[in-house]
């Protein structure tokens, strides 16, 4: 049967699909009217890590934590490398068990605005000569937003050499750089008890060579003095992005 108007006449099949269209369009437009959105949802926390300075057995790095949401207190957890302990952070107290560190406000700094920023030094004792960074972040117990620093490394840590030694080692960085990078090695004066070569590295922006390990030399003079141990710091001097420095230490042979 097919449906009538007010006129009581029957409509035709166009008019009835004319009618249908509408009320559907009606009923989806209302859904659309109906339709409430939910909270917004807060920004991610983001750190970031890097080390500032290196001084063989030890380093300082810098923490910058930025929260998606204001906090009134903070705690920032991460694992360090082995062997590695944190010897003190500045504005912030610390704890460490194992190779996990916590990191807690101090009075004066625990409330921080979305979008501010915290920074934290940490100087940490590195005697297996590590440069490492942490895997990952979190903060008040949610992981944050992180990219480890790149960084430069040496196929030894520590070596010895008598008088008249040599000993050749290899250094390579973890990721291709965006632009080529400068590294010099053993930076201003080294002291006459060894002999570093080269003293300029360069690794290119290029898919394939990149990760080429460089080959640095160090020789003893004869008559130097091998009572004492020489740091050799492996130091980035152009180029991008940023590497963590290196650092190579040849202890005394006697």
């Amino acid at each position: 049967m097919l449906p009538v108007s007010q006129s009581g006449l029957a409509l035709p099949g166009a008019a009835l699909m004319t009618i249908r269209r509408v009320l559907v369009a009606t009923l989806l437009g209302a859904s659309v009217m109906l339709t409430v959105p939910g909270p917004a949802t807060a920004a991610a926390t983001a750190v970031s890590y890097g080390m500032t300075t290196n001084w063989g057995e030890g380093f300082q790095s810098q923490l910058t934590v930025v929260p998606g949401e204001a906090v009134t207190t903070w705690t920032i957890e991460f694992d360090l490398a082995a062997q590695q302990e944190v010897r003190a952070a500045f504005h912030a107290d610390f704890t460490q068990t194992g190779r996990h560190v916590v990191l807690f406000n101090r009075p004066f700094n625990g409330a921080v605005p979305a979008g501010g920023m915290l920074s934290v030094a940490i100087q940490i004792d590195n005697p297996g000569l590590i440069n490492v960074p942490p895997a990952g972040f979190t903060v008040n117990g949610q992981p944050a937003t992180y990219t480890p620093q790149p960084y430069l490394l040496a196929s030894v840590a520590r070596g010895r050499l008598p008088e008249g030694g040599t000993l050749s080692f290899n250094v390579r960085i973890t990721q291709m750089p965006t632009t080529d990078i400068t590294v010099e090695v053993g930076s201003g004066n080294i002291g006459p008890d060894v002999v570093v070569t080269p003293r300029t590295l360069t690794f290119v922006n290029n898919p394939r060579l990149w990760n080429t390990p460089q080959t640095l030399t160090v020789t003893r003079p004869e008559g130097a003095d091998t009572s004492r141990p020489v740091f050799i710091p492996i130091i980035q001097r152009g180029g991008k992005p940023a590497y963590a420095m290196e650092a190579v230490i040849i202890d005394p042979s006697d």
